[in-house]
């Protein structure tokens, strides 16, 4: 029983019992443009101080173009997610083989780049509106390709998904995204 308490206590101290508020989180890394097909933009500022093998993935797939095309398949009121190749070509619906009312097409939602990050990445960056996260199969899962941004205060998301980073500019963009928009370009900007 002492051992374990032992372990506890070295795990709880090697991470803050407070995560970062909305305010206190500013990463530096190097900044992502995602221009929408209208004209209008949003910047992401990477985080790869809390999440390096997950933000050099990211940018990865940046630099190949991975992103240019896709829309986005998942808005709601409190996020919006894109990442999946087949949301370029495949419609973004699918009738209901039972009642014929138009449902997510499965193959939309799904599926990444093919290779997934190695290691889930834990940080005490906790998930407040415009920070952007890696979408996974699961609790504390790497993922791989899929990013979603938070539009508001999701306390209930930290530490079970790896941090890319926080949307630094254009906010209200990413606020006016609909379901089916399509991303026509990511670059590196610095």
């Amino acid at each position: 029983m002492t051992s374990l308490i032992a372990i506890l206590t070295i795990c709880s101290s090697a991470h803050p019992a407070e995560p970062k508020g909305a305010d206190d989180y500013r990463p530096t890394g190097p900044k992502v443009r995602f221009t929408m097909s209208g004209g209008h933009s949003f910047v992401v500022t990477t985080d790869p101080k809390n999440s390096p093998k997950t933000v050099a993935h990211i940018l990865a797939l940046v630099r190949k173009g991975f992103y240019d095309g896709q829309r986005v398949h998942r808005v709601e009121h409190w996020v919006t997610q894109w990442g999946a190749p087949a949301s370029r070509t495949e419609p973004m619906d699918l009738p209901d083989p039972v009642t014929g009312q138009p449902r997510l097409n499965p193959k939309v939602g799904e599926g990444g780049s093919g290779k997934d990050i190695p290691v889930f990445e834990m940080c005490d960056v906790d998930f407040h509106r415009g920070v952007v996260g890696i979408a996974s199969a699961g609790l504390q899962r790497p993922g791989d390709s899929q990013l979603f941004v938070l539009k508001k205060d999701t306390f209930r998301l930290y530490r079970s998904y790896a941090v890319v980073g926080k949307v630094t500019e254009g906010m209200d963009v990413v606020g006016r995204i609909e379901r089916g928009d399509r991303i026509k370009r990511a670059r590196i900007i610095r």
